[in-house]
């Protein structure tokens, strides 16, 4: 008796212990699906970011009267509003800078860097943009949708989205002569190195509303650098 007793204990602890381990598997990787959404996954890197220099303590700011720094994009300054580029300004551009560039950018769950504006060859003296200025630098490309425009933050994915712009202060102009056109961020970006004085971000932020529409995103013409200097 004591001998079935401890057959059927064993057979039983065999049955539990297949079943949890059968319940296990699907149950792991469910967890690790949910951990990796929302974000881009680890090891990508920023490559706007990383061409900033460490030095945290610069004079450089870049506001804009429209958006405070961590807040949410009017949604005039989106697609799904008049897709107009913010108005900016700044100050404490550092002496000796030669150029500035301005880079708006967002870090998409894959990993991507999508530049969303690109504008080079700034003068140095100008202190502000308006709204839907054009007439400031010269335009880069946008990979967003590949167009010379600024790409209004526009994600078909839900939640919220960081976008940030970015004002580099040169100490002299990048050397893009050898650049295939129209200019793309990757070209700036090592023309830049060894001539960043400071940088400075103005971080937003958006959540596309509910029920938003792609049409009028796709039927809208490109903005091209028409009129800029």
């Amino acid at each position: 008796m004591n001998s079935l007793s401890r057959t059927l204990s064993l057979l039983l602890l065999l049955i539990v212990g297949a079943t949890s381990a059968l319940t296990a598997a699907p149950a792991e990787g469910k967890k690790g699906g949910k951990g990796g959404k929302g974000g881009p996954p680890p090891g990508s890197v920023d490559t706007v970011a990383a061409a900033k220099p460490s030095d945290k303590n610069s004079t450089l700011k870049l506001t804009s009267p429209a958006v405070k720094d961590g807040e949410k994009l009017p949604v005039e300054y989106t697609g799904d509003g008049d897709s107009a580029s913010p108005p900016l300004a700044w100050t404490g551009v550092p002496k000796g800078t030669q150029s500035l560039v301005l880079i708006m950018h967002h870090l998409d769950p894959e990993g991507k860097t999508k530049i969303y504006w690109l504008m080079y060859d700034i003068d140095p003296k100008t202190t502000s943009v308006a709204k839907n200025a054009t007439d400031f630098g010269k335009m880069g490309m946008s990979t967003v949708h590949n167009r010379v425009e600024y790409a209004p933050p526009h994600s078909q994915g839900p939640g919220e989205k960081k976008y940030v712009l970015t004002l580099f202060a040169l100490s002299a102009k990048p050397d893009l002569s050898k650049a295939e056109s129209p200019i793309t961020v990757d070209p700036v970006l090592a023309a830049m190195k060894g001539k960043i004085l400071a940088a400075a971000d103005l971080n937003v932020i958006y959540t596309r509303p509910a029920g938003a529409s792609d049409g009028k995103e796709e039927k809208r013409p490109p903005r091209r650098e028409e009129g800029a200097k």
